[in-house]
């Protein structure tokens, strides 16, 4: 065995050489790639419920800004002249917020407007605040059962809204670590 110089097998130089070359091409395709032309931006739309009349019901995108009036003049053929004056129809809707509307023979009767429900606005990540809720809405949160829920509720009702999420932290039951927990939906 003197004399003899170890030589590798074909295969492995050509996988060697080959390995080579696809990290040289692959380095220089990354870098040649084209960069995004723009960034994306914050959101400038909203998800509204549409439900009633002959409308399909359904969570629409609107563009921000978009009043009950303006989402009736996209989504139907309603004669608008029919449309009473109340403030509801010209005020702008806000993000997870819920449209029913109520339409007899060819007459606009009627609009509510409300929030969807907590687990429809969690879903779609629309945030939540702790004053546009019911208890049903609490229970979807994790960690809260009937009990819990009511007394979230109770403590609304005697000690008036809680402006922030952190402000439920004075409810029995709910502490740092369950806030926390939560911050992600609001």
């Amino acid at each position: 065995m003197r004399g003899k110089r170890f030589l590798p097998p074909p295969t492995l130089s050509v996988l060697a050489v080959l390995v080579f070359l696809g990290m040289l091409l692959g380095r220089e395709a990354s870098t040649t790639e084209d960069l995004p032309v723009f960034y994306p931006e914050a959101r400038n739309f909203i998800y509204v419920e549409l439900l009633g009349g002959d409308l399909s019901p359904g969570v629409y995108q609107f563009n921000d800004g978009l009043t009950p009036r303006g989402v009736i003049k996209l989504t139907t053929a309603w004669d608008m002249a029919h449309l009473t004056a109340d403030p509801a129809w010209s005020s702008p809707l806000c993000d997870g917020e819920s449209l029913e509307i109520v339409k007899k023979d060819r007459e606009i009767k009627l609009l509510h407007r409300r929030w969807m429900m907590a687990s429809q606005r969690m879903a779609l990540g629309i945030p939540l605040h702790p004053d546009r809720m019911s208890r049903k809405d609490w229970s979807a949160l994790p960690g809260v059962g009937p009990a819990l829920a009511e007394r979230i509720e109770n403590d609304r009702q005697k000690n008036g809204d809680f402006g922030s999420l952190d402000a439920l932290s004075r409810v029995p039951g709910i502490g740092k670590k369950r806030l926390d927990q939560w911050k992600i939906f609001f």
